[in-house]
Protein backbone atom coordinates (compact mmCIF):
# COMPACT_ATOMS: atom_id res chain seq x y z
CA UNK A 1 0.00 0.00 0.00
CA UNK A 2 0.81 3.73 -0.52
CA UNK A 3 -0.58 6.94 -0.47
CA UNK A 4 -3.84 7.05 -0.17
CA UNK A 5 -5.78 10.60 -0.73
CA UNK A 6 -9.82 10.66 -0.58
CA UNK A 7 -11.75 14.13 -1.23
CA UNK A 8 -15.08 15.73 -0.80
CA UNK A 9 -17.01 17.97 -2.69
CA UNK A 10 -18.10 18.80 -6.07
CA UNK A 11 -15.88 20.64 -8.38
CA UNK A 12 -15.83 19.73 -12.05
CA UNK A 13 -12.04 18.45 -12.43
CA UNK A 14 -12.32 15.63 -15.09
CA UNK A 15 -11.89 18.74 -18.08
CA UNK A 16 -8.56 19.72 -16.02
CA UNK A 17 -7.01 15.88 -16.28
CA UNK A 18 -8.25 14.51 -12.77
CA UNK A 19 -10.51 11.52 -13.27
CA UNK A 20 -12.46 10.87 -10.40
CA UNK A 21 -12.82 7.39 -8.75
CA UNK A 22 -14.88 5.70 -6.40
CA UNK A 23 -13.19 5.27 -3.58
CA UNK A 24 -12.90 1.92 -1.95
CA UNK A 25 -13.66 -0.29 0.85
CA UNK A 26 -10.00 0.62 2.18
CA UNK A 27 -10.06 4.45 1.44
CA UNK A 28 -13.24 4.42 2.69
CA UNK A 29 -11.74 4.17 6.38
CA UNK A 30 -10.80 7.60 6.21
CA UNK A 31 -14.28 9.03 5.44
CA UNK A 32 -14.84 9.97 9.33
CA UNK A 33 -12.42 12.74 9.07
CA UNK A 34 -14.40 13.96 6.58
CA UNK A 35 -17.90 13.68 8.22
CA UNK A 36 -18.95 10.66 7.02
CA UNK A 37 -19.00 8.66 3.97
CA UNK A 38 -21.51 10.31 1.44
CA UNK A 39 -19.46 11.63 -1.47
CA UNK A 40 -16.31 10.62 -0.73
CA UNK A 41 -14.22 10.20 -4.44
CA UNK A 42 -10.94 9.72 -4.97
CA UNK A 43 -8.51 10.72 -7.77
CA UNK A 44 -5.78 10.36 -10.43
CA UNK A 45 -4.67 13.11 -12.22
CA UNK A 46 -3.24 12.74 -15.57
CA UNK A 47 -3.38 9.01 -15.02
CA UNK A 48 -1.21 9.21 -11.81
CA UNK A 49 -2.15 8.36 -8.28
CA UNK A 50 -1.18 10.69 -5.51
CA UNK A 51 1.76 8.73 -4.38
CA UNK A 52 3.58 9.47 -7.50
CA UNK A 53 3.04 12.90 -7.09
CA UNK A 54 4.44 13.12 -3.49
CA UNK A 55 7.46 10.57 -4.31
CA UNK A 56 8.10 12.84 -7.37
CA UNK A 57 8.28 15.89 -5.61
CA UNK A 58 10.42 14.56 -2.77
CA UNK A 59 12.95 13.42 -5.17
CA UNK A 60 12.61 16.41 -6.83
CA UNK A 61 12.74 18.89 -3.80
CA UNK A 62 16.08 17.04 -2.40
CA UNK A 63 17.59 18.43 -6.50
CA UNK A 64 16.80 21.88 -5.84
CA UNK A 65 13.36 22.13 -7.31
CA UNK A 66 11.38 24.31 -5.14
CA UNK A 67 7.99 23.06 -3.44
CA UNK A 68 6.57 25.53 -5.59
CA UNK A 69 6.89 23.74 -8.94
CA UNK A 70 6.11 20.19 -7.94
CA UNK A 71 2.79 19.01 -9.40
CA UNK A 72 1.66 17.88 -5.96
CA UNK A 73 1.63 21.68 -4.44
CA UNK A 74 -0.24 22.30 -7.76
CA UNK A 75 -3.07 19.74 -6.72
CA UNK A 76 -3.33 20.42 -3.19
CA UNK A 77 -3.93 24.12 -4.63
CA UNK A 78 -6.15 23.16 -6.79
CA UNK A 79 -8.37 20.94 -4.33
CA UNK A 80 -8.33 23.75 -1.79
CA UNK A 81 -9.17 26.90 -4.17
CA UNK A 82 -12.14 24.56 -5.24
CA UNK A 83 -13.67 24.22 -1.65
CA UNK A 84 -12.42 19.83 -2.00
CA UNK A 85 -12.17 18.83 1.66
CA UNK A 86 -9.69 15.78 1.96
CA UNK A 87 -7.87 13.64 3.87
CA UNK A 88 -4.02 11.80 2.70
CA UNK A 89 -2.13 9.34 4.97
CA UNK A 90 0.17 6.33 4.28
CA UNK A 91 -0.50 2.96 4.20
CA UNK A 92 -2.88 2.05 6.70
CA UNK A 93 -2.08 4.56 9.82
CA UNK A 94 -4.79 6.95 9.64
CA UNK A 95 -6.04 7.15 13.05
CA UNK A 96 -3.57 10.24 14.26
CA UNK A 97 -3.73 12.79 10.71
CA UNK A 98 -2.66 16.32 11.25
CA UNK A 99 -6.22 18.55 11.14
CA UNK A 100 -5.51 21.85 8.45
CA UNK A 101 -7.68 24.83 9.01
CA UNK A 102 -5.93 27.11 6.07
CA UNK A 103 -4.39 26.41 2.74
CA UNK A 104 -1.11 27.84 4.19
CA UNK A 105 -1.04 25.15 7.83
CA UNK A 106 -1.58 22.20 4.59
CA UNK A 107 1.34 22.99 2.36
CA UNK A 108 3.35 23.95 5.39
CA UNK A 109 2.49 20.27 6.53
CA UNK A 110 3.04 18.85 3.33
CA UNK A 111 6.13 20.14 2.76
CA UNK A 112 7.79 19.24 6.10
CA UNK A 113 6.56 15.85 5.70
CA UNK A 114 7.76 14.89 2.19
CA UNK A 115 11.14 16.67 3.27
CA UNK A 116 11.18 14.68 6.81
CA UNK A 117 14.85 14.47 7.57
CA UNK A 118 14.02 10.76 8.44
CA UNK A 119 13.51 10.30 4.61
CA UNK A 120 10.25 8.74 4.81
CA UNK A 121 7.57 10.42 1.94
CA UNK A 122 4.68 10.23 3.66
CA UNK A 123 1.86 12.88 3.75
CA UNK A 124 -1.17 13.07 6.82
CA UNK A 125 -3.44 15.88 6.09
CA UNK A 126 -6.92 16.59 6.55
CA UNK A 127 -8.23 19.41 5.36
CA UNK A 128 -11.98 19.94 5.64
CA UNK A 129 -13.94 23.37 5.39
CA UNK A 130 -16.78 21.77 6.98
CA UNK A 131 -15.31 21.96 10.03
CA UNK A 132 -14.15 25.57 10.37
Amino acid sequence: MSECIICKGSAQLNALGFSIVDASDFLMRGAFWLGGTSDIWTFKYMGKDIDTFITDAQSQMHNGIRFEDTQIYKIINFLIDNKICFAMWYDEYIEELNVCNTKDEVLKTCYEQIMNESGMCEVYIVFNTAKK
